[in-house]
């Protein structure tokens, strides 16, 4: 059975901090690029039904699985087309502002120059910002699970391209214990490189424990967001800490679920960790590969966590608070929450076509 939005849910304005460019293709999408470029895709990555992808654990769906997806991307015109539809679908659901991660890596591994993967995305957002008002950034990222000689090689990359649309730096992959240290002479060139200071987040605390966050907390600058954070809970210091600073958590419980980092949504800390004062937003990490949307995340956080619409509103709040997007885009972000709250907002209506299937 489909999922289908409460209408209740779609009026709350929403803000997304934590998802993937390549994670929001849909099988369908990744199979109709694919035809397009020519490209032949594993067929083990699909559902025998083709509707959905499969995975083996987490570790094989955030490498070998969505690799092979993403070989279907392959054109700057292939990232402008992913990027305009997820934000169309999100501005669907009443979303207001995406922040969302680029590999340069991907593009290396089709032959698409990092300038111009960053540029279809760039592309993709002001087109869908005309056309639905959504407004869209970009944090890129490096790959851990790569050689180190590759992830020093896309350092050196990020640091010469510092597009405006930019805003923050992350590290994602495939998350091993004790990764993180060895990272920090890599952010410190690139931020030597950018001429400018965008915004630091890692992703941490997801398939390895706590002492990945305080690894992360420990770089300079101090992150001031962390790429999930829920397995902080084990560490009730560490808990302690994010909240004393204000250390925002970008949360994708479903995610979290589907990816089996937890059993279930009663298994969550979600509620443990806002109980606790650390500040949380609501994500959808890779709504593509599972399946999901931001929608359906406010939405299991009313009927799975007891969210409230204020509470639902609050996490809003807390993820445009803590963007990397300029001050500009900030206020036009807030003045679109004032509206909500005077009864005057209302979503987009329009869902993006994307790639359109050949005639």
């Amino acid at each position: 059975m489909a999922f289908v939005l409460d209408p209740a849910i779609r009026k709350i304005p929403k803000a997304e901090l934590h998802v993937h460019i390549e994670g929001t293709v849909t099988p369908d999408m990744a199979r109709r690029l694919a035809q397009k470029n020519n490209v032949s895709l594993d067929p083990s990555i699909f559902s025998a039904d083709g509707s959905r992808y499969q995975w083996k654990d987490f570790f094989h769906l955030v490498t070998s699985v969505y690799d092979s997806m993403a070989q279907s991307i392959r054109t700057k015109q292939d990232y402008e087309d992913i990027t305009y539809d997820y934000l169309t679908r999100c501005a669907a659901e009443g979303s207001i502002y995406e922040e969302m991660i680029a590999w340069g890596s991907q593009g290396d591994a089709v032959g698409l120059s990092y300038p111009d993967l960053i540029e279809g995305m760039a592309a993709g957002i002001d087109r869908a910002q005309r056309d639905t008002g959504i407004i869209g950034r970009i944090n890129t990222a490096l790959v851990r699970h790569q050689p180190f000689a590759k992830v020093t090689q896309e350092a050196q990359t990020i640091a010469a391209f510092p597009h405006p649309y930019i805003v923050g730096l992350d590290i994602a992959g495939g998350e091993q214990p004790g990764d993180i240290p060895k990272y920090q002479p890599l952010f410190d060139m690139i931020y030597a490189g950018f001429g400018r200071k965008p915004g630091m987040r890692l992703h941490a605390g997801e398939a390895a424990g706590p002492q990945n966050v305080r690894d992360a907390l420990s770089l300079n600058p101090r992150p001031t967001r962390i790429g999930h954070g829920v397995r902080s809970i084990e560490d009730p210091l560490l808990v302690a800490d994010l909240a004393a600073n204000g250390t925002v958590l970008e949360v994708c419980p479903t995610s979290n679920v589907l990816a089996n980092i937890y059993g279930s949504y009663a298994d969550h800390p979600l509620r443990k960790l806002m109980g606790a004062g650390v500040k949380i937003c609501l994500n959808s990490d890779d709504p593509g590969l599972f399946g999901d949307s931001i929608g359906e995340v406010y939405q299991v956080a009313r009927d799975h966590f007891g969210f409230s619409d204020a509470e639902l509103l609050t996490a809003t709040k807390t993820a445009v608070a803590a963007s990397f997007a300029e001050d500009a885009v900030k206020k036009t972000l807030l003045d679109k929450i004032r509206q909500y709250e005077s009864g005057f907002f209302k979503p987009a209506r329009t869902q993006g076509p994307g790639l359109r299937p050949a005639p």
